[in-house]
């Protein structure tokens, strides 16, 4: 069985246990899932990521099963096709959603190449990419394919760059860059991402904030209890104050979906969930809230969120955020908080005729 066989084997069956409830994060179905199918210690590179993960969930629940949106995925591509540009020098194989043609959120590019990680590393920094290498390695042994390091980066797409001591061979699914400018040539013409107003968009919120009701949040702070109950009070607070504003509506409801994914990096697991599904504002609201709730208690600020055009709606978030802890608190249910967004997303169609 290869790798990415047996990375798909465990992928489907830690989604199979998060959707019946058996594990609440990611990491623990994960596990799970190989010391089922694999009574060994897995390699790196055969442990399926979080979005892998997060593929084989929308495909069990009949959510974004044949979802391959040709403009996300030509944007990929021409991003990629510029990084295998930027990275020439050291011999790039390109794999991952750009090769495979299925985009959803959180699907990454992946990139293998041959070098030092410090002159790779040098490079991407050259053009502004904060690369930083991963926690986990796999050090110079092991398989043949095994990295000697990984850096890790996202803009726009996550982006994973696994730096080996020697040329990986092109293969199917791995592509040279001569490959990948074919397929960008072939590709649609990229118009705009999808946003908020996908028609499977709802859907997949659905998925990822009712997990959050089994999240027990830390009592000292929140003492009104799970994760989704929190999420229900800051959306109404924010209905409250900005009833006609969908992106923020919306970041009320979902700023805490990570939780239910990586408790440790619910901000960064949440954004990489949602993928091309929220907006660059919601994203925006998301990513910064936690900094803003810092202000809220000390006063301190960057500079940079200060001057963002986006500073008093973040800082609405974040008191939301910090006044929706009330036990007992009345707020509506899931489906009623979807429905009110969606509504907002009805408005704006265009009549025809």
């Amino acid at each position: 069985m290869s790798d990415q066989d047996l990375r798909e084997q465990i992928a489907a069956e830690a989604a199979r246990l998060l959707l019946r409830g058996k594990e609440q994060d990611f990491a623990a179905a994960r596990k799970r899932a190989a010391r089922w199918l694999r009574r060994k210690r897995l390699r790196r590179e055969e442990m399926p990521s979080n979005a892998e993960i997060q593929v084989q969930m929308y495909a069990l629940s009949g959510v974004m099963s044949a979802e391959r949106d040709p403009a996300t995925l030509s944007q990929m591509r021409h991003f990629a096709a510029e990084l295998m540009e930027l990275l020439a020098e050291f011999v790039p194989r390109c794999s991952g959603a750009v090769t495979g043609g299925a985009v959803t959120a959180g699907a990454e590019i992946v990139l293998d190449v041959a070098g030092r990680v410090d002159d790779v590393r040098a490079r991407l920094q050259s053009a502004r990419l904060p690369a930083r290498p991963a926690m986990e390695s796999n050090g110079a042994g092991g398989s043949p394919d095994a990295p000697a390091a990984v850096l890790r980066f996202k803009h726009g797409f996550p982006v994973e760059v696994r730096v080996h001591e020697q040329v990986i061979p092109s293969q199917p699914g791995r592509w040279t860059a001569d490959d990948l400018r074919v397929a960008v040539r072939e590709s649609p013409t990229a118009t705009e991402c999808p946003d908020d107003k996908h028609p499977d968009a709802f859907d997949v919120f659905r998925m990822l904030l009712e997990p959050l009701a089994r999240v027990n949040l830390d009592p000292e702070t929140h003492p009104e209890g799970d994760a989704l109950y929190h999420s229900l009070q800051v959306f109404e607070l924010g209905r409250q104050e900005r009833p006609y504003d969908e992106e923020f509506l919306l970041a009320c409801l979902l700023h805490d979906v990570g939780w239910a994914i990586n408790p440790r990096h619910p901000v960064l697991s949440g954004i990489d969930a949602l993928g091309t599904l929220i907006t660059a504002r919601t994203r925006f609201l998301i990513e910064q809230r936690p900094v803003a709730g810092h202000y809220l208690r000390t006063g301190e600020c960057p500079r940079s969120l200060r001057k963002s055009e986006h500073f008093e709606d973040v800082l609405l978030l974040a008191r939301c955020d910090r006044d929706g802890r009330v036990p007992g608190a009345r707020v509506c249910t899931l489906d009623e908080a979807l429905d009110a967004i969606a509504a907002l997303s009805d408005e704006w169609e265009e009549p025809e005729g």
